[in-house]
């Protein structure tokens, strides 16, 4: 069973932070308008002092549709609907990014479709030849009754034929065992359709599914 789980709140962003930040969003040729908002979003948000730090080090500057990433962080969370903050979802991918190139993979890129497709990789590693290598899916998953939902929606968002593996990583805030047997079933057989590895990461252990799947190219 692979040593991880679900990632856990870092706080908002902190004062002492704001200064780098904002440094960093000049060096990456956001505007001043959204460098002011992904600041006031990072500050409500309980996700914020994370990004901040990911964002601040710099070692992500390369990487292809960066900017992408940072505008999502303008977007965080409101008074009517806390939830809709898109600041956990830039932390999720700056955080598997920083890991992908911590073992040394350098081809790396964030956000690969659009609208038009049916498929959409949050974060991706290239080929020596430029083609896409593996991609990947991120989803906070509040429930253990929603894993089985997110993870059919994963798999249509991997159905990227020209791609090598598809995985898809759900951070579920629950324990491991509320993960019903028939919902783990559904999930064997799901990836065993779709070619797809599941990471399931809850906050107490994680579960990969196929067991020999495949994470890291």
């Amino acid at each position: 069973m692979p040593n991880e789980v679900a990632q856990t709140h870092t706080g908002p962003l902190r004062p002492e932070q704001e200064a780098d930040l904002l440094a960093e969003l000049s060096h990456a040729k956001l505007d001043q308008g959204d460098r002011a908002l992904v600041v006031r979003s990072l500050s409500k948000d309980p996700y914020g002092a994370g990004v901040a730090e990911l964002i601040n080090r710099g070692h992500l500057r390369g990487v292809e549709n960066y900017d992408g990433i940072l505008k999502m962080c303008k977007k965080g969370p409101s008074r009517s609907d806390p939830l809709s903050s898109m600041v956990p979802a830039a932390y999720m991918a700056l955080t598997h990014a920083t890991e992908l190139q911590s073992r040394g993979f350098t081809r790396l890129g964030f956000e690969f479709g659009d609208p038009t497709t049916p498929w959409d990789l949050d974060v991706y590693t290239r080929n020596a030849d430029g083609g896409i290598d593996y991609g990947y899916q991120l989803k906070n998953v509040s429930s253990a009754k929603k894993v089985l939902k997110n993870a059919e929606s994963s798999a249509d968002q991997l159905d990227y034929e020209f791609m090598r593996q598809g995985v898809a990583i759900l951070d579920v805030h629950h324990s491991i065992s509320t993960l019903k047997p028939r919902v783990f079933g559904a999930m064997e057989e799901l990836a065993e359709e779709s070619g797809v590895t599941f990471l399931l990461r809850f906050e107490d252990g994680a579960i990969k599914i196929p067991a020999d799947g495949s994470i890291y190219p």
